[in-house]
């Protein structure tokens, strides 16, 4: 569905990506593994738009998408889940989820509202409340529940476990889980690399910008580089 080939970013004179190259099927979830400043976020900002490369190509299903604009590129199907959540915090949890769909014009908004309900029952709880009173967990929900808003073929995932509580890591990641049995495809970021490799399909391994290591969850799992480095053993 999605391949990156050869992705060069630079913030000003550093060179925050290298070469990078990467490929997420229909139907899986992959995850990209790395310390920080390794490059992970940058990778996500520059499929979904946010940032520009200076070389390499970013095709979705043979379109390709370097040079298209954040919104057409979420009217593609693509959604971003960002590190940090970034929530409308002045509005209601409604109006958040509602903000999602704000490129679509269908039948199957409302249809689309209950799914995010059934698949985050607290929302449903908290619709009428302002979403800056949440609490982490909760705003958590709802950044992922907007981003499904837009009905997305490819959903980018940016540090979903991040300041969260371990139990509420683990509801995070069974959802995670939960979306992709749906038939969603997601691209994850995560610092949790146990988690993440414990929901996923395949990984790679983002060292100072570039791909270090790639292979299947199970391969990178036992690989003694990520042990040691990931998995603090």
């Amino acid at each position: 569905m999605l391949k990156v080939e050869s992705l060069d970013v630079a913030y000003g004179e550093i060179r925050a990506l290298k070469g990078v190259g990467l490929e997420v099927g229909r139907g899986e979830i992959v995850t990209i593994l790395g310390n920080n400043g390794a490059g992970k976020t940058t990778t996500l900002k520059t499929i979904s738009g946010l940032l520009h490369p200076t070389a390499g190509t970013i095709m979705l299903e043979a379109e390709p998408l370097v040079g298209v604009p954040p919104h057409a590129i979420v009217s593609r199907g693509v959604a971003h889940v960002p590190e940090g959540r970034r929530i409308f915090n002045r509005l209601t949890v409604r109006e958040n989820l509602t903000m999602g769909a704000y490129l679509r014009s269908d039948a199957g908004i409302a249809a689309d509202l209950e799914r995010v309900f059934e698949l985050f029952p607290r929302l449903a709880e908290r619709i009428t409340q302002v979403a800056g009173t949440l609490s982490g967990g909760e705003q958590q929900m709802l950044a992922i529940g907007r981003a499904l808003m837009a009905n997305p073929r490819l959903l980018l995932l940016d540090e979903p476990s991040m300041g969260l509580a371990p139990v509420l890591v683990e509801q995070i990641f069974d959802t995670i889980r939960d979306i992709n049995h749906q038939g969603m495809t997601i691209l994850l970021v995560e610092q949790n690399a146990a988690m993440a490799l414990s929901i996923a399909h395949r990984g790679y391994v983002l060292e100072t910008g570039s791909i270090a290591l790639a292979g299947t969850a199970a391969e990178l799992a036992d690989n003694p580089e990520v042990r040691r480095a990931y998995l603090g053993e």
